[in-house]
């Protein structure tokens, strides 16, 4: 396993010189709003999960108030961080836990000139804009994005609780599956496909058409919330702005936002869903029918659709957020967020501190496996009463 260090933020020296004239908009007018999103253009440095797209549908369906940051530095032009602010009085990434690897928007000489300006001026600056929160969490950052350092990400910021597991593609699929497991992979494979077969008719689609998509997402948000009463975790797609802000995303957001299936006899068996930027594909999260477990419809999904990926000229098939042993057989690269919490009111700065150090606690918890296995062992266990 690789661990990509580079995500892993170094602490930054504190010039001694002038520090730099930073200004900072707050934007919460919803029109304004929508006009800066569709600003946004290519040649612009952003994620996934900045995307005009993504950051189109969340505002119009999901989430909380959205709150836009703008940064300027002096001479340069503006750095977007597109936010939210949720009841509790806390600020955070558009997308909330939907969200899984952020960066600000913007060119990326202003993002330099941001990150250049330095901790202590980004700070002073956001405390003297009056923002109407209480606290900022920007969780799940890359720490570097196209070789660019992320302005938000300081000394004190915080390893995420999640690792996210990737893998490079280097040709086509039988080049990648001689990196990765190759005869012994294909064999299992090939014997789920064989009994699916004997089943009845098999059916991949990459990417499911638009006039499904409401289908497909029905049975995975379907699939997903009994999978999560069954582990006892918390369902967050449970709220029905989710699946509208997921409905319009996956329709209107193609060919970058994209819905994977397999069905048996027409019936949807496993999904999966997937952004695309660049030239990397995330899986943003899936779920199968359990009756046919034994028949691994996830697997082969995700084979097929890893197959796919060759075949398009995607260069990083990205697992997404989390570590399951599934990932582990074909990801060797591990990327590391990072987590900043920002206080600016009393009440916030307490906020702050008890996020930074609940990161750091389930982190560790993660990172032991016998530790986290007990604690699954248990949530399971309380579903069931």
């Amino acid at each position: 396993m690789v661990d990509v260090t580079s995500n892993m933020a170094a602490p930054r020296r504190v010039s001694k010189a002038a520090p730099a004239s930073i200004a900072v908009d707050v934007v919460t007018d919803i029109e304004v709003i929508r006009a800066t999103v569709a600003a946004i253009t290519p040649d612009m440095v952003f994620t996934g999960y900045q995307h005009p797209a993504f950051l189109s549908a969340w505002v119009g369906s999901a989430g909380c108030a959205p709150m836009f940051l703008k940064f300027a530095v002096v001479g340069h032009g503006p750095v977007l961080l597109p936010l939210e602010r949720c009841d509790n009085g806390v600020a955070g990434y558009c997308g909330g836990r939907h969200a899984n690897g952020n960066f600000p928007v913007g060119r990326r000489e202003d993002i330099a000139a941001l990150s250049d300006a330095g901790e202590t001026a980004i700070l002073s600056a956001i405390k003297a804009a009056g923002i109407p929160a209480n606290s900022l969490f920007l969780e799940r950052q890359h720490a570097k994005w196209h070789n660019l350092a992320n302005p938000f990400v300081f000394a004190s910021s915080v390893a995420s609780p999640n690792i996210a597991l990737s893998f490079s593609i280097d040709g086509d699929l039988d080049t990648v599956l001689k990196t990765h497991g190759g005869k012994s992979k294909r064999k299992k494979l090939r014997s789920y496909r064989r009994k699916l077969d004997a089943k009845g008719s098999v059916e991949f689609l990459h990417p499911v058409p638009t006039e499904q998509v409401s289908r497909y997402l029905d049975r995975f948000l379907a699939l997903k919330a009994e999978r999560f009463r069954q582990a006892g975790i918390a369902n967050v797609f449970g709220d029905d702005r989710i699946k509208a802000f997921l409905l319009d995303l996956f329709t209107d957001g193609a060919p970058d936002h994209t819905l994977h299936g397999l069905t048996l006899d027409g019936e949807i068996i496993a999904v999966i869903g997937c952004t695309r930027h660049a030239n990397r594909m995330t899986v943003e999260f899936g779920s199968f029918e359990p009756e046919h477990a034994q028949l691994r419809p996830g697997e082969l999904l995700f084979f097929s659709a890893i197959a796919h990926a060759c075949e398009t000229g995607i260069e990083i098939f990205d697992f997404g957020i989390g570590d399951e042993p599934y990932k582990r057989s074909w990801c060797d690269i591990e990327t590391v967020h990072m987590d900043t919490t920002i206080g600016l009111t009393l009440a916030g700065k307490a906020r702050a501190f008890a996020q930074t150090n609940r990161s750091r606690a389930v982190r560790a918890i993660k990172s032991n496996d016998r530790v986290w296995s007990a604690v699954k062992t248990a949530r399971r266990a309380l579903a069931r009463r």
